[in-house]
């Protein structure tokens, strides 16, 4: 006798699930069989099938099918097929059992409404004439299917608190025991404990631990619960609800509110959980002005604005969990964003043209300046040559006057400038060749000539050509 098979389960089904691999027993010789599963997955509270088909030759005669249940106290036959008598069942399981569609080839029955006394191993026999009686059996073991719900924790999720238990998910009274774990996207952690029953079921507890806060309010994390009896996992979505104090928004204030604008508001919009359950409205630098009122929340000019509504006003929010507020700073200017967009664009259109009048006349005035300078004339100019290239003093009679024996040292450079042909005069009573005349604008003749200046003066000379003296050797 050889044999293949596998287990087969039955799932949220009415009937069992068909074997789908099997016992294959072979009986005599000449190739009757009966086949069965090895083992069937029965699922408590449950239908289940316990499938037997019969391969008889062509020359043999299909006499009687029964089911046997091997119990402590022996063999007890659940139910037979006579193919000429029909079908008998035994009184305890007469309103539980059936055979499904009885016939030479098939004798597979149904059990309803299976229960932990229905594990065992039950035998189906099939009688042939002339080789008599062949046999498969098949065991059956019974599935308890977990109920799955999931509980949240026993502290309330409040936005900065400690780690805290969020919720756990229960397998419970499940045979054999259940998978269970949580799927979740956050920073949290699962623990689990098992426990078993009396009835030989198993309890599983997974607890999800988690520090709330406020940005994973409505979040979902789910349970997934693992069981043989279940044809896939079972999956329960778990919302999170995290209690925090208000977030608050203040709108509309554009930064452009001016002297005279109407129509205008400061919305105060909260998000809170629990729902806020108090607003104010109040101004911090002063009474709040004439003709504002507070509406659903909202503080309204119901009047034209005035430059002392420029100020910082402050919105207060609360719900069980906190208070908050928020504070906005108003400014109301004279005029509108775009005039003063339009009287800047303006005086900056007239300076840049009082710029370009000012260069163009600074312009002009240089231009005309440079043409009235008249050009130095030529006999004008001192012609500053070497020694070599000056040409000697004329030679004229005069009284007889002795040149100095030597020349004095020089007092300072002589500048080569234009000098006027009068103010040079020698005074008699000093000799030149001691005393020098001087010139000059202001006192000509304190200011003393050199020796040669002093030789041309005499001969008559109206131009001269002086170097300075260390251009002579």
């Amino acid at each position: 006798m050889s044999a293949r098979y596998t287990r087969c389960t039955a799932l949220f089904l009415e009937v069992s699930c068909p074997f789908v691999l099997i016992i294959l027993t072979s009986a005599g010789v000449l190739g009757n069989r009966v086949l069965t599963p090895l083992k069937i997955s029965a699922i408590l509270g449950k239908n289940v099938t316990l499938g037997c088909r019969v391969e008889v030759a062509s020359n043999f005669t299909l006499t009687q099918s029964a089911w046997e249940r091997q119990m402590p106290s022996g063999s007890v036959t659940l139910a037979v097929y006579n193919p000429d008598y029909g079908t008998s069942i035994h009184p305890e399981y007469k309103h539980r059992l059936a055979f499904l569609s009885p016939s030479f080839h098939d004798a597979t029955i149904v059990l309803e409404d299976v229960g932990y006394t229905d594990m065992g191993v039950y035998t189906c026999k099939v009688a042939t004439f002339p080789l008599g009686n062949t046999q498969a059996s098949t065991t059956v073991s019974v599935l308890v299917e977990p109920k799955v719900y999931v509980s949240a924790g026993s502290s309330a999720l409040i936005d900065g608190a400690n780690k805290t238990t969020v919720a756990t998910c229960i397998a419970e009274r499940a045979r054999p025991p259940a998978v269970v774990s949580w799927e979740s996207d956050l920073f949290g952690t699962s623990e689990a404990h098992l426990q078993d029953e009396s009835d030989g079921t198993t309890t599983s507890q997974v607890h999800y631990t988690w520090q709330p806060n406020r940005h994973s309010q409505g979040h979902t994390i789910t349970c997934v619960v693992h069981h043989p009896a279940m044809q896939s996992d079972f999956r329960i979505p778990f919302q999170l609800n995290v209690q925090f104090a208000p977030d608050i928004l203040v709108v509309g204030y554009d930064s452009n509110w001016f002297v005279g604008r109407e129509n205008v508001e400061l919305k105060c919009k909260a998000k809170a959980n629990p729902s806020a359950h108090h607003f104010r409205w109040m101004r911090l630098d002063g009474e709040m002005p004439q003709g504002v009122e507070v509406v659903n929340n909202s503080l309204v000019f119901a009047r034209p604005l005035q430059r002392n509504d420029s100020g910082v006003y402050r919105c207060e929010v609360g719900n069980d969990i906190g208070l908050r507020s928020r504070d906005l700073r108003i400014r109301v200017h004279e005029m509108s964003q775009e005039q003063r967009t339009s009287t800047m664009a303006m005086a900056g259109a007239i300076m840049g043209a009082i710029l370009a009048l000012f260069l163009i006349s600074v312009v002009t005035i240089v231009l005309l300046s440079a043409r009235k300078v008249p050009p130095l004339a030529y006999p004008d100019k001192v012609i500053d040559l070497p020694p070599t290239h000056k040409p000697p003093p004329p030679y004229s009679e005069g009284p007889t006057t002795s040149p100095p024996a030597a020349l004095p040292p020089l007092i300072h450079p002589f500048q080569q400038a234009h000098r006027p042909e009068e103010g040079y005069e020698l005074t008699a009573r000093e000799e030149p060749s001691t005393k020098f005349l001087y010139h000059g604008a202001r006192k000509p003749a304190q200011q003393p000539l050199f020796y040669q200046e002093w030789i041309c003066h005499q001969n008559g000379a109206d131009k001269v050509y002086i170097n300075h003296r260390e251009h002579y050797v």
